[in-house]
């Protein structure tokens, strides 16, 4: 078992063109022994089977001869046996005293010598009634037959060379072998010519691979014109480096925003903190001012770090939600409640609120329309007006939320879901007053919710967001039920 397993060890330290090369050189001189097998198994029958043949036709024919001698015994002539023997079968009798008294080739080797070169094993494809024997480079057949008449017995040999066959047998041998031994090389090199053509793409791929970096992320393997998996894997890899880079790329973004929005809150802090340390803490009004800015700070860095920690369960897709059928009236004029209660520097108006069904995550839906009428607060001066509707058309819901805000550039109105991006005037600017989290929270929500958002803007007379939403349904609620009962 040592043995074997230091075998693998070796074998798996292999390249892999190495691996093709021999795997496909092991492949071939598999398929070449079993064809050359074939082979020998034909020629080898094919040496075999005629002299066996000759020789039980010769012993029929010679069978047919003393059928007619019985008949007639005055006729016989020892010289009628040469007649009935297939061409190249000698033919020689003995009596009961071992006496010759048949030979058909008085020059062939005799029976004692035969009976010394009987072969113990014989050939495979040899018959067990016939007995062979080597006599020099000469292979010879023999089957015995015996004839008794007036209670005397004689016994008949039938001979049978086949010197000429074993020479061309030898000669295919050799040939074989010289045979195999081309084509094992031949084999091998050209498993070697073929692991360069499958792998020389992989390796380019490989070097590739390690030339790109972190700080490199530009270079992609190029795509051949082969229709085959190699080109797919290349273009899979490609996708895949493609969204590797955007995601490297988002997240050095997010980064750089997120340090450049922490960096502000925590200077206001460290510099009315060295304000008061210098002597600040005896003016109270100072002191007062101090402790304002530093807890409106405080509560943006935290809003801030929410905001970011809520992105990032939804980028590692952990953020749950517990969706249920919901009264969309109810939470539309909850949130529309409290947000008068707070805002008192503008005229918020519910125009319309039909009642309908929907299903989804209250906390998560309450936090959209919050965001949205935030939006709406922050980019309408004082004194303007937030409008909002909620009404059914057909099998959904538009809820609409308008203010007379600043507006947004048609170019920016695709931009504004980006993360850490704001408007300010009439342009898109990093996020000074608020997270800039807001607006890209909004749509993850309404896009997991299959809600869909519109924006309609004019630059100085303000904004309106539509959310589409779909309505719920009894059939909605029956397939609900039916997936909680499973």
């Amino acid at each position: 078992m040592k043995v074997i397993e230091k075998i693998k060890q070796r074998v798996n330290g292999f390249e892999i063109s190495t691996k093709i090369t021999f795997g496909y050189a092991a492949c071939f001189v598999i398929l070449l022994a079993v064809i050359n097998f074939t082979m020998w198994l034909g020629v080898m029958n094919a040496l075999y089977s005629p002299a066996e043949k000759t020789i039980r036709f010769s012993m029929k024919r010679v069978e047919e001869i003393f059928r007619a001698l019985e008949e007639n015994y005055t006729t016989f002539n020892p010289n009628a046996f040469r007649g009935a023997l297939v061409a190249g079968v000698v033919l020689r009798a003995v009596d009961e005293r071992g006496e010759l008294f048949i030979d058909t080739d008085e020059d062939y080797p005799s029976i004692e010598r035969f009976n010394r070169g009987i072969l113990k094993d014989p050939p495979m494809f040899s018959d067990d009634e016939f007995e062979i024997a080597r006599i020099g480079s000469a292979l010879i057949y023999c089957a015995k037959m015996e004839y008794t008449h007036d209670d005397e017995t004689a016994t008949f040999y039938f001979f049978r060379t086949i010197t000429s066959e074993l020479t061309l047998f030898d000669d295919l041998e050799k040939f074989l072998l010289a045979l195999d031994v081309v084509g094992i090389i031949l084999a091998i090199w050209a498993g070697w010519l073929l692991s360069r053509r499958i792998l020389t793409p992989i390796k380019t791929m490989n070097e590739l691979a390690r030339e790109i970096a972190f700080e490199k992320m530009e270079g992609r393997i190029p795509i051949g014109t082969a229709n085959d998996e190699l080109n797919e894997l290349a273009k899979t890899l490609n996708k895949m480096l493609d969204r590797l880079q955007g995601g490297i790329n988002r997240q050095q973004q997010f980064v750089s925003n997120a340090s450049h929005e922490l960096r502000t809150p925590a200077a206001i802090i460290r510099g009315y903190i060295e304000l008061l340390e210098n002597g600040g803490a005896e003016n109270k009004a100072l002191v007062q001012e101090a402790f304002e800015a530093i807890r409106s700070e405080a509560y943006n860095m935290q809003d801030l770090l929410e905001n970011m920690l809520f992105l990032s369960r939804t980028d590692r897709h952990t953020q749950k939600l517990n969706k249920k059928f919901l009264d969309l009236d109810d939470i539309v004029g909850e949130v529309l409640s409290k947000m008068k209660t707070v805002v008192k520097t503008h005229n918020v108006e519910l125009i319309k609120n039909e009642p309908v069904k929907i299903y989804g995550d209250e906390t998560t839906i309450r936090q959209m329309i919050r965001i949205f009428l935030d939006n709406a607060v922050k980019y309408t001066p004082e004194g303007g007006s937030i409008k909002v509707s909620s009404k059914i058309d057909g099998e959904k819901i538009l809820l609409s939320i308008s203010d007379t805000g600043i507006g947004i550039a048609p170019e920016n109105q695709e931009k504004i879901f980006d993360r850490f991006v704001r408007i300010d005037k009439e342009e898109l600017v990093s996020a000074a007053n608020g997270s800039g989290l807001g607006l890209s929270i909004a749509k993850w929500i309404a896009d997991s919710h299959g809600i869909k958002i519109s924006v309609a803007s004019e630059l100085g007379k303000g904004t309106t967001f539509t959310l589409t939403i779909p309505k719920s349904s009894v059939e909605m609620s029956l397939d609900f039920g039916k997936n909680q009962r499973d």
